[in-house]
């Protein structure tokens, strides 16, 4: 039988289906979709790779899941480097629920697929790494295509400095994070700090992406490693 919250995330995934399909049935019809270049081709894919994962997301929970994490990565590939424009990070942040769903998808198939059914630990264990892989994609493509784009900044002399700094301290924290979930959460954090500190000091670095908004996960991952970390170790 299909457990209440598993029912809940096969609603959440339909609605997002439908306000997805909305959206492109009213490109199509508004003329907003032009086939005369690339980018329409690119919208109605990713459109159809979604519904792939939605199908699977029935009967094949990791299937699903990856699918949905690849839709997402596309996007933001779509987004903010192929199609960069004004508007840009806007489309990158409405595909972020989908994270959420996909995530959820792949715990049910480690749960279901396991037995004895994995600890409570085991389990935040693979959601937080999960999400950190995908976070580290993604943050990939940020960097990338701020490159690509050939902004005219001077990253290694204030503000723009900063950026080379979050960079090595996510990096730092990705690679400490299978050994030590502790200190990552302290290099996450601090990285947030970093960020936090940067964008009130240098107004400047407001028009330079939607980092505030990619900062908030990573603040909480930092949370989670931290707490969970306390959390387990005293039921040891």
């Amino acid at each position: 039988m299909k457990s209440a919250s598993y029912k809940i995330l096969q609603i959440l995934t339909g609605v997002y289906a439908a306000l997805y399909l909305a959206i492109v049935l009213g490109s199509l019809i508004g003329g907003d979709i032009s086939f005369s270049d690339l980018n329409g081709y690119l919208f109605v894919i990713l459109f159809l790779m979604f519904l792939v994962g939605f199908v699977f997301s029935w009967t094949r929970e990791k299937i699903a899941g990856i699918i949905f994490m690849f839709w997402i990565a596309g996007v933001w590939i779509v987004d903010l480097g192929l199609t960069r424009g004004r508007e840009s990070g806007f489309l990158s942040i409405m595909a972020v629920p989908v994270l959420v769903i996909s995530v959820f998808l792949l715990l049910r198939w480690y749960r279901s697929g396991n037995i004895p059914v994995p600890s409570e630990q085991l389990q935040w264990k693979f959601i937080l790494r999960i999400l950190l892989i995908n976070y580290a994609v993604l943050y990939a493509i940020v960097v990338i295509s701020e490159l690509v784009a050939g902004n005219p900044h001077d990253y290694f002399s204030l503000p723009y400095i900063i950026f080379p700094l979050l960079l090595l301290l996510f990096l730092l924290g990705f690679a400490v994070s299978w050994k030590s979930e502790l200190i990552a959460g302290i290099i996450f954090l601090l990285w947030s700090i970093v960020l936090l500190a940067g964008f009130i000091t240098f107004t400047e670095l407001f028009n330079s992406g939607p980092w505030i908004v990619f900062g908030i996960p990573i603040l909480l991952q930092g949370l989670f490693y931290i707490k969970n970390y306390y959390l387990y170790r005293s039921k040891k």
